[in-house]
């Protein structure tokens, strides 16, 4: 209780010392602490010019039609320089050093945050001053370097069309998938059938799609080296021996992984083939006379279309969701479906079913920073493509 006592009463005093130091405050007084502070401080007046240039470069602040907010941004520039300066004035220490002004910990704030280290740097820290001079334009130039790039990248991302922006989210580069390499014979007693023509087909109701397809529809648990769940996905079956497509990035980095088909769970999974670049992978489970999909063709897709979408968003399992093709974007060789069925993490592989029942579609996306409603697939013909490269 005492030792609360004594730092109450320190509390109390230096709030009493401050409150009449106020009071002695005059116009002259502090003209020279703004005098000997634009002195003292430099490197604070450089960091804070730079922080004024990005903001006239970027023009987030200079405008004509916005003139409070040119106002705010001074005003706000200014009360951090006497933020800084104060904060500054308050870390020096001429009877010993305290931790954060020792040389570990300063180099250490440098690194993170070089504004900070170098207020670290310059306020008490017993770097000699060609030390200090060097590690500040070292750092500075590092902090200022690092913000133009993330800058300039954010910049190319900002220009790019939305279009654009899905490609390449969708084709971006895959880590590595460990699972076990299923052997050339996985694929060799595949028969991939020529999807009906639409006039001999009946078109169903979303009940039947749902009763006839689900089934063959699976979810997917990834595990890294150690065990640890990593990720988690939908697939969908190809064939009644255990081939499943899915999503590649459901797959990326697994060194186990997980299958629930209706009850039953598999634990050994095989890695099959891969398509990075349009986000498709295919894995193998070890079973026979298990219910799968049959394949439509993604070309005879045209907007406006009807479509059920299956899979295990946030891992409720059997999950159905329908909507429309609300268009097919084509830019060069690539095509991508975009649809009204919502897509959640989790859904991620599951199949895109036309009104026949057939898959015309792997779930792939949602664009949650754009838009409501944004969600995209890849078509299944670029399924058929690497299936049938196979020996």
């Amino acid at each position: 209780m005492r030792k609360k006592t004594k730092k109450q009463n320190k509390i109390v005093r230096y709030l009493k010392v401050a409150k009449r130091n106020l009071k002695k405050l005059t116009r002259k007084k502090v003209k020279l602490w703004f005098k000997k502070n634009l002195r003292q401080h430099p490197f604070i007046l450089g960091f804070l010019f730079i922080s004024w240039v990005d903001a006239a470069l970027i023009k987030r602040s200079f405008t004509v039609k916005y003139i409070w907010r040119v106002i705010f941004f001074h005003v706000a520039l200014f009360l951090i320089w006497v933020v800084l300066v104060s904060v500054s004035n308050l870390l020096k220490d001429n009877h010993k050093v305290k931790w954060y002004l020792r040389k570990r910990f300063v180099f250490l704030s440098l690194i993170v945050f070089p504004p900070l280290g170098a207020i670290f740097l310059w306020s008490g820290s017993k770097f000699k001053r060609a030390t200090k001079i060097t590690l500040t334009i070292i750092f500075g130039v590092l902090f200022i370097w690092t913000q133009l790039h993330y800058y300039n990248r954010y910049e190319k991302l900002a220009k790019k069309a939305p279009f654009e922006r899905i490609i390449d989210m969708i084709a971006k580069p895959k880590k590595k998938v460990h699972l076990k390499i299923a052997g050339r014979e996985a694929l060799s007693g595949l028969s991939l059938m020529a999807a009906a023509p639409q006039d001999v087909k009946d078109r169903l109701p979303v009940s039947d799609i749902v009763s006839r397809c689900s089934p063959g529809v699976v979810s997917i648990k990834t595990k890294d080296k150690y065990g640890k769940e990593i990720g988690m996905g939908s697939g969908f079956l190809i064939s009644s021996d255990g081939l499943i497509v899915t999503n590649f990035h459901v797959m990326e980095s697994a060194h186990r992984a997980e299958v629930n088909v209706g009850d039953k769970i598999y634990r050994e999974v095989y890695f099959v083939k891969g398509l990075p670049e349009f986000d498709i992978a295919v894995i193998k489970i070890n079973s026979s006379d298990l219910p799968y999909l049959n394949l439509g063709n993604s070309d005879s897709l045209v907007d406006g279309q009807f479509i059920v979408v299956l899979g295990s968003p946030w891992g409720f399992e059997h999950s159905v969701s329908n909507g429309i093709v609300s268009a097919m974007r084509s830019k060069g060789s690539v095509k991508i479906i975009q649809m009204t069925a919502p897509v959640s993490p989790g859904s991620s592989g599951g199949p895109v079913l036309n009104e026949f029942g057939e898959v015309v579609g792997i779930t792939t996306l949602a664009s949650f920073f754009m838009a409501q409603n944004l969600n995209f697939a890849v078509p299944v013909n670029y399924l058929s493509k690497i299936l049938k490269e196979s020996p």
